[in-house]
């Protein structure tokens, strides 16, 4: 039978990327392949930019910049960056998200 007939159901899922002052979001069907973190955040930042770049990886490092997937279906969030929560994290996770 044809695609058409027989429509294959897509899961969407979102990247996101949380700063201090915005949040992204990347939808993507999940049965296929994700985007590579490195090309969401050249979307965001100039990594191109020494100066940028350097501040993005500090950032990340510190655990101000948070880097995770949302399943809008379950309205669960996973967490890949910082692996460590603080308060800051949880705050931020609760503005964007409200009491997941």
């Amino acid at each position: 039978m044809s695609p058409s007939k027989h429509p294959i159901t897509y899961y969407f899922c979102n990247k996101f990327v949380l700063t201090k002052d915005r949040s992204f979001f990347f939808p993507y069907r999940r049965e296929f392949c994700f985007p590579p973190m490195r090309d969401i955040l050249r979307e965001i930042f100039d990594l191109d930019d020494p100066k940028v770049y350097g501040e993005v990886r500090d950032r990340l490092a510190i655990g101000r910049i948070i880097v995770g997937d949302y399943f809008p279906s379950t309205k669960e969030v996973i967490i890949q960056v910082p692996l460590e929560t603080s308060d800051y994290v949880e705050k931020r996770i609760e503005e964007v998200f409200g009491d997941v």
